[in-house]
């Protein structure tokens, strides 16, 4: 009977160490779903990384040894941030370029990858797309805003000597840079078009603009207005 007892005890313990070196190995798995992704991601989606490169960068990251390393043309790329909890990397590929992921659920399950290019040449503005797990396009609507969504109705009303045609004209050109929400299924929108204007321009038209992000929140397969 003790000996039956020993022996089950011994099971138990096995068991016991199996299931939770299997939960040990689910969760890693999945925290490092992300990374999986963009080291697997089409060369084409950044061509100035390729494949063994984006591999070196997580590793050397995971191991805390560095986030630096050269892009296949010879140049700095840095991964700026790797948050496996939420499933979300930036890494600056070049000096003026920079990609951003994040792993997204739609209400369905799906899994999607969003991705996004952003280039500061030298006004910083994006692209962003979408994607299933096997890197197929997909989809999913947003719809870019434009420079004149800053513009604060309030204050322009208040200026009453100022054309307001001539201001929206002003506004015709838009640079929009784009960043994902690291714990949140948010787009953020930031407007980088006052840059682009004359200084005497810039003077009138920044004061009657808002400071603050456009936030888009996913529902479905469509990125709605937040704030």
């Amino acid at each position: 009977m003790w000996v039956k007892r020993k022996q089950l005890m011994k099971m138990l313990q096995i068991k016991y160490t199996l299931s939770s070196l299997l939960l040990l190995l689910v969760v890693g798995l999945s925290s490092q779903n992300i990374g999986k992704y963009y080291v697997n991601m089409p060369d084409k989606l950044d061509p100035t990384m390729t494949s063994k490169i984006r591999l070196e960068i997580v590793e050397y990251h995971k191991a805390g040894l560095t986030d630096t390393i050269h892009n296949r043309f010879g140049n700095q790329a840095n991964l700026q941030i790797l948050d496996s909890l939420n499933n979300y990397i930036v890494v600056k590929s070049t000096q003026n370029s920079s990609l951003e992921m994040k792993l997204l659920k739609l209400d369905d399950g799906t899994d999607v990858i969003g991705v996004i290019h952003s280039v500061c040449a030298p006004i910083c503005q994006s692209v962003v797309e979408f994607y299933d797990i096997a890197w197929v396009r997909i989809p999913v609507q947003f719809s870019m805003p434009k420079a004149v969504q800053w513009i604060d109705s309030t204050k322009l009303a208040a200026a009453t000597e100022l054309d307001k045609t001539w201001v929206a004209s002003v506004l015709t050109d838009s640079f929009i840079s784009l960043h994902f929400d690291a714990a949140n299924p948010w787009l953020v929108a930031s407007n980088n078009s006052a840059e682009f204007l004359s200084d005497d321009d810039r003077k009138v038209i920044l004061p009657l603009l808002n400071t603050s992000s456009i936030v888009f929140q996913l529902e479905g397969r469509k990125w709605i207005q937040k704030r």
